[in-house]
């Protein structure tokens, strides 16, 4: 790592380069074919507008009537988010040598279950799951200690035609406290010191185009750039001179402050360069991205919201018709050619009087075409259901009266099978990052242990527990002499409860991670085997099934796959 200053200096052609990429990203469409032009940038900012429920600005029309959202995209994510459900559980380690490598892929399995309790990853994974329904795309970048998720929001892509990360550059965008900051390891020590000193702004900006809000304490605009640099861009930035090929280029991560010019956002035109170093490997060797969708010509693939982006502004469209129209329909309008009698109909009416006159005549205020906006609503509804795999046996409605309980369950494992394949698109790049991000760095440290001390994971802990007193009572049978099973039973109960009494530990042997990494894997929901896919087989085989034992252990498959206790 390497670091210098720009103060009065020549900026270096990288803060420039930045700046016009952040500004293409924002302001220029792609074509993607002839005719069909698209924008990543406008599209995210589209998206989160239907996130919040407010696609104008404004909850009041021109006539002051009442603007009302009906939202028909959250239930049908939220829906397939549920369908997706994974968490820390699901994640094992497995080797292609199981037998010799038990004790390192069970300790593996061991830690990074702990791992994974003081890291909070069930929050980060159901978030994940969340975003990559609704937004059809979620990113991990590989950090000190594991991962983080990508900020979409604030996130530039150079090159928005990319089918993977490795076709493209990214600009990530932070806004950090000076204890961030300072606390950063591998930082310039210098230019962290410049850059809270001279670089800090009050005006905090969720993104780069939001409104401004004051806060009472400083926060500093931070840019992380990864990508591809050419030699001479590297060392003009690391080592302040202009040595270097121009046209040979390397994989590098810069971070760099004061990226805004004079004059945008109280910016003082002086600039840092925090940090920057080469990078081995490629891009997808530190970025990651699950897409939800297929690719189409543009990197951002499509989620459930901009799925249903015209399905929404019509959902809007309709409702509010028909809450304009029953408002008006739930009126009673009279007409009369004598004026008197429509000064005092109102006050006779609430009085009870009759009223009399010639020509008095109730106005038809009834909605005409409300059965077609019914009717137009419905077919929506379906469209939208069909196009996001949203069916009553998925969300768990009611089935329509009278449907055989076979039939049902096949439509419920018909329709699991897009599940299967989505839930399969977001967990392979989660192997990746837990394999090569995590599990990786993890068996670095369990190398230099002497003995492990196991505790958080109730499951591990107890079979870690039945394994030592299966060993103990190998050990000592010889001593205890003749005894029938349910003597054994008591003798291992009895040792299991001693047990219990205190953490397990494990004495490390150094021999059991000599060339292990390469035969570890990770499996998250079962993708090493197909017991989910044969559900309907083990419920044919019951019913044909009359072994008690046998209907007994068919059952308990059924069960350990549904995650039933």
């Amino acid at each position: 790592m390497a670091s210098n200053q720009q103060g009065q200096t020549p900026i270096p052609s990288l803060f420039t380069r930045m700046e016009t990429e952040i500004t293409n990203y924002r302001a220029r469409k792609i074509e993607l074919s002839e005719g069909v032009f698209f924008s990543q940038y406008r599209t995210i900012q589209r998206i989160y507008k239907f996130k919040n429920r407010d696609l104008s600005g404004s909850k009041l029309n021109e006539d002051l009537s009442y603007n009302y959202y009906f939202d028909i995209t959250a239930p049908r994510a939220d829906s397939e988010t549920k369908n997706l459900r994974f968490d820390t559980k699901h994640i094992l380690v497995f080797s292609q040598n199981p037998r010799g490598d038990f004790p390192a892929v069970f300790i593996s399995n061991a830690m990074i279950k702990k791992w994974m309790s003081e890291n909070g990853e069930d929050d980060k994974l159901k978030a994940s799951i969340e975003e990559f329904t609704a937004n059809g795309n979620i990113g991990f970048k590989k950090v000190a200690g594991g991962y983080e998720a990508v900020d979409a929001l604030n996130t530039s892509v150079t090159n928005q035609k990319a089918e993977t990360v490795d076709d493209t550059d990214l600009i990530e965008r932070h806004e950090l406290t000076a204890s961030q900051i300072m606390a950063m390891d591998g930082w310039d020590e210098g230019a962290k010191e410049e850059t809270i000193k001279e670089l800090g702004n009050k005006m905090f900006k969720a993104t780069e185009y939001t409104t401004q809000v004051e806060t009472t304490a400083k926060r500093y605009e931070v840019f992380e750039f990864t990508g591809e640099i050419s030699e001479f861009e590297f060392n003009e930035l690391s080592e302040g001179n202009e040595e270097g090929d121009k046209n040979k280029y390397i994989l590098a991560k810069v971070i760099v402050a004061g990226l805004r010019s004079q004059g945008e956002s109280g910016g003082t035109n002086k600039k840092y360069t925090l940090f920057a170093e080469e990078l081995s490997g490629v891009m997808s060797d530190h970025y990651l991205y699950a897409h939800r969708g297929k690719y189409e010509g543009r990197f951002w693939r499509v989620g459930m919201y901009e799925l249903l982006f015209d399905h929404q502004i019509r959902a809007n469209e309709i409702g509010n018709q028909l809450a304009r129209g029953l408002d008006w329909a739930s009126k009673v309008v009279f007409k009369s050619s004598d004026s008197r009698v429509l000064q005092n109909i109102r006050a006779d009416l609430d009085n009870g009087d009759v009223v009399i006159a010639d020509d008095l005549d109730q106005v038809e205020v009834r909605m005409q075409g409300m059965d077609q906006l019914i009717a137009d609503w419905n077919r929506l509804i379906a469209d939208a259901n069909s196009l996001s795999h949203s069916t009553e046996v998925v969300t768990g409605e009611s089935l329509p009266s009278g449907t055989p309980f076979r039939l049902g369950a096949l439509l419920d494992q018909n329709a699991g099978k897009m599940f299967v394949l989505l839930r399969q698109k977001i967990t392979l790049p989660y192997r990746r990052v837990f394999k090569d991000w995590v599990l990786k760095d993890l068996l670095k440290d369990l190398k230099s242990k002497d003995i492990f001390n196991l505790t958080g994971d109730a499951e591990v802990v107890d079979q870690l527990r039945m394994i030592m007193v299966e060993t103990w009572y190998i050990e000592n049978l010889v001593a205890m002499g003749p005894h029938n099973k349910a003597v054994a039973d008591a003798i291992k109960e009895e040792k299991m409860e001693e047990l219990k009494q205190v953490d397990p530990t494990i004495e490390n042997s150094k021999e059991i991670w000599e060339g292990v990494f390469k035969r570890l894997f990770i499996t998250i929901t079962g993708e090493n085997s197909d017991m989910a896919d044969n559900i309907q087989d083990i419920v044919n085989l019951l019913s044909l099934e009359k072994d008690p034992g046998r209907i007994a252990y068919l059952l308990d498959s059924i069960y350990k796959i549904r995650g039933i206790p």
